[in-house]
């Protein structure tokens, strides 16, 4: 009986090393694809072509995007205006569970 119970940790541990993975992979895959959504957006609405950058901060919930705001400016406010009404307007997907609550940090624009 004292064999069973570090058998049963060990599984319990592999067990959720396998979710931690998996909510890794879907949150690495979720930020490349709302990442190249908001760059299509921006490129969209003709902004990609400034050769400026701004990186915007995303406020998460369930839905998608709860919140834009702009985290480094390009030095043009007419710029980050524009990029942040436009990544507002993205069609961001449903974040993984990991991320509700969280905010990510995106950089766009063109350099």
């Amino acid at each position: 009986m004292n064999r069973i119970l570090p058998i049963a940790g060990a599984l319990l541990i592999a067990t959720l090393g396998a979710t931690a993975a998996n909510a890794s992979a879907a949150t690495d895959a979720w930020v490349a694809k709302t990442k190249a959504a908001l760059q299509a957006k921006v490129e969209a609405a003709g902004l990609a072509d400034d050769g400026k950058v701004v990186k915007i901060k995303v406020r998460l919930d369930y839905a998608g995007a709860e919140a834009v705001q702009v985290a480094q400016t390009s030095g043009s406010a007419d710029f980050d205006n524009a990029v942040k009404s436009a990544a507002k307007e993205a069609d961001v997907p449903r974040p993984p569970s990991e991320l509700v609550g969280r905010s990510v940090t995106f950089t766009l624009g063109q350099p």
